[in-house]
């Protein structure tokens, strides 16, 4: 089985984002199929493979071995030379007195990538061979979930940022281990757009064809069910199936106020700081933007303002926003709200640049009693900005925008 093509009939499926139970066509025809009610994209068959998305799979775990196993980047300054391996900035970090941000990090970008490529490569191998397990269903609902939290392709970018900011002052040589990570980041990138989500969950388990009056949908796998069913397990990915899921707006409220509480120190006090014979030089995350401004570099500037300052500002306002929203029962700019909550649900893990980029230098500028990395504050700070947002926007269930609205109808 080496495509995703599929007799023409419907499906009846769905949304995720606003609850809408509706048919779909399960044709060869290629295409993108969108919720009628708020416009979220169901279904992109455009050349998408169940063989290319597994070969990519396996091609990014393989390839993870000898990214974490070698040794990623070289600098030499003056007679010494220092290499780092991806391990290296979370052994750094937990050294220097910050052991939680420390295990965060190792678990982002060394053994959540472990676990979602090795479960995603397992799940598309069986589905491959014709075989079916209930097993599969439960290991790419997690496989989709570790999506997120596994970040590869952000660590590599982090690290560009910082091979930018320092190869003009230091020789930077990227080694074996940097190759096989960037291969690794490329191929999990290529995973992503050669999957399409909905055949396979087809393959795992069978299609809805029958719709009843009134129907819910698991957020998982868009499997519709009779609303009798709330608070059972998906028959398809055994997740709990909610109407809108029990105090999500609350929970998620909840999250971005104690995300709030972190906000001041996270752009205040220094990400890192620089001690060079004894003299010490702290860089906030706004100073790091403006040395890559100075530098001329400006791309990776704006990158670095958009993930570390506008994402986060973004999803303040976000939430904020769809807190009233349903409290006031409103209806105005529901499809509006539900792409926003879609836009900082994609991109809010690229707000760990700045955290990649100070974890992959902070090995390779050490040298005793000339030079050496101080992780600041804000390092912490920010990333437990950065990692309860995401919980925020993970408990947040879109659905109580559009049964706010219903309600005051």
């Amino acid at each position: 089985m080496s495509s995703f093509a599929n007799n023409a009939g419907q499906e009846i499926v769905g949304c995720p984002d606003c609850g809408a139970i509706q048919a779909i066509s399960t044709g060869a025809a290629r295409g993108a199929r969108r919720c009628g009610r708020c416009g979220r994209t169901l279904e992109r068959m455009n050349g998408r493979s169940l063989l290319g998305g597994l070969g990519c799979a396996l091609a990014t775990l393989l390839l993870l071995f000898p990214a974490n196993l070698l040794p990623i980047l070289q600098v030499n300054i003056l007679a010494a030379t220092n290499i780092s391996f991806i391990g290296s900035g979370v052994f750094g970090i937990w050294t220097q007195g910050w052991p939680v941000a420390a295990i965060v990090v190792g678990l982002e970008i060394v053994v959540l990538p472990f676990l979602r490529f090795g479960l995603l490569s397992a799940v598309l191998g069986m589905l491959w061979a014709g075989q079916r397990a209930r097993w599969l269903g439960p290991a790419f609902r997690w496989a989709e979930y570790l999506d997120q939290w596994a970040m590869i392709d952000v660590f590599l970018f982090g690290g560009l940022i910082g091979y930018a900011r320092v190869v003009h002052a230091m020789p930077v040589q990227i080694l074996a281990g940097g190759y096989c990570a960037i291969c690794a980041a490329f191929f999990s990138l290529v995973t992503r757009a050669a999957l399409e989500r909905r055949e396979i969950w087809r393959l795992i388990g069978p299609a809805a064809t029958q719709r009843e009056e009134k129907m819910i949908c698991c957020t998982s796998c868009d499997y519709p069910l009779p609303a009798t069913q709330e608070g059972k397990r998906c028959p398809r990915c055994h997740a709990r199936v909610w109407h809108c899921r029990p105090y999500a707006a609350m929970r998620a409220l909840a999250l971005t106020l104690a995300a709030f509480a972190f906000y001041p120190i996270a752009y205040i006090y220094p990400m890192e700081s620089s001690d060079v014979l004894d003299d010490l030089h702290g860089y906030s995350i706004m100073t790091g933007v403006l040395k890559l401004v100075q530098a001329d570099l400006w791309f990776f500037a704006a990158v670095v303002f958009i993930a570390s300052v506008a994402i986060p500002l973004l999803k303040l306002f976000a939430f904020a926003w769809f807190g009233m929203s349903i409290h006031r029962r409103s209806a105005a700019r529901l499809r509006l709200k539900t792409k926003l909550y879609r836009l900082i649900d994609t991109i809010g893990r690229w707000s760990h640049i700045d955290v990649f980029t100070v974890s992959v230098f902070l090995p390779l500028m050490q040298l005793n009693g000339l030079l050496s990395i101080v992780v600041g504050k804000a390092l912490p700070a920010f990333l437990a900005v950065v990692v309860i947002t995401m919980a925020a926007t993970s408990f947040f269930d879109p659905r109580a925008l559009w049964l706010a609205a219903e309600r005051r109808a």
